[in-house]
């Protein structure tokens, strides 16, 4: 009896520690308030504004989500709008959530959207493919191989899809968009999958895990005198960008405090010392896992530190005397040169 006694008093204290663990380690790794210099704040409009007096502008939707607007025509850069939460994303078979896309299709006037291009196939850059597809008929989606299979859980024209062609610049309206071979963020216990593809059309619902990489792509975007590129992971392949310049930066920062001091000086040489940006914008250090709105919060603790990858972006920005702009809800940000 003795012996039981005290087996359930140390169970019960592992189990205590444990809950306690579990419960810190899936906190916001920190708080917007400390980056409060960086963050953006639009001065005359809210998030349920659909348009924007800036001729030329970018709404940021989380992950690396971006809608690229000119008042006239939008090209949207990947399709992550659902968010399921952990539990959802661990437990169950995920797929779009219809109305709360339905509402952002409203909201942000999506349906002049011309085209979707994928950085790459995970679930957090293209859970919401098939469904923006299907909604958006007019709206081409251009990807790998896996990406298109991913949009072929709808029922869609298969005219709608192109398979991304690097290297070669797509024009589309005023829009002038190239896709550029790119190197997804170092591989995890989680995310083990890095060049493999989606080879049939994918059943939705699925599990996460069914999303396979599929290859990533960086992509720049020409509009008139401005040049933006779009990094949504962090990596990088050598010498790549060496011939670009350009004007906005939007670089994926997720997982980066967890790397080496010396991938982290080779990712920012690669990136933002060969690009030379006037403006660079951190994406993919949210927590994805959290709803679009009221506002982004950083990724948990166990995922990241995103306050150092922010710091540690910042430091090399201010270097080079490039502007960091924090950007944690979907309002307007003007492009300009």
């Amino acid at each position: 009896m003795r012996i039981l006694k005290t087996f359930l008093i140390i169970f019960s204290v592992f189990m205590i520690l444990a809950i306690g663990i579990l419960a810190y380690l899936i906190q916001p790794s920190g708080t917007l308030a400390a980056f409060k210099t960086w963050h953006y704040q639009h001065p005359a409009q809210s998030t349920t504004d659909t348009h924007s007096a800036a001729p030329y502008h970018v709404k940021f939707f989380g992950v690396s989500t971006l809608l690229f607007d000119d008042g006239q025509e939008q090209i949207l850069i990947d399709g992550f709008f659902s968010r399921p939460s952990l539990s959802q994303t661990i437990f169950t078979q995920i797929q779009s959530n219809q109305p709360l896309l339905e509402s952002y299709i409203d909201q942000y006037d999506l349906k002049r959207t011309r085209a979707i291009f994928v950085t790459h196939s995970h679930y957090d850059h293209a859970l919401d493919i098939p469904m923006l597809a299907h909604q958006l008929p007019k709206a081409m989606i251009v990807g790998s191989k896996s990406t298109l299979n991913i949009a072929r859980a709808m029922p869609i024209t298969e005219s709608q899809l192109h398979e991304v062609q690097a290297w070669q610049p797509m024009q589309i309206g005023k829009f002038t968009i190239t896709a550029i071979p790119s190197q997804h963020t170092p591989p995890t216990a989680v995310n083990d999958d890095l060049g493999e593809e989606i080879s049939q059309p994918l059943q939705l619902p699925a599990h996460f895990s069914a999303f396979k990489e599929g290859g990533s792509y960086d992509y720049l975007i020409q509009h008139g005198p401005h040049y933006s590129l779009v990094k949504a992971s962090t990596g990088a392949v050598p010498k790549q960008l060496q011939k670009l310049k350009v004007d906005t930066l939007f670089l994926g920062i997720a997982q980066l405090s967890k790397q080496t001091a010396a991938f982290q000086q080779q990712y920012f040489k690669e990136t933002l010392a060969t690009l030379q940006p006037s403006t660079v914008i951190p994406i993919h250090w949210d927590n994805f896992f959290k709803p679009l709105n009221p506002e982004l919060e950083f990724l948990p603790r166990f995922a990241d530190a995103t306050p150092q990858s922010l710091n540690l972006l910042i430091q090399s920005a201010s270097a080079q005397n490039t502007e960091v702009v924090l950007l944690s809800q979907p309002v307007s940000f003007e492009l300009k040169n």
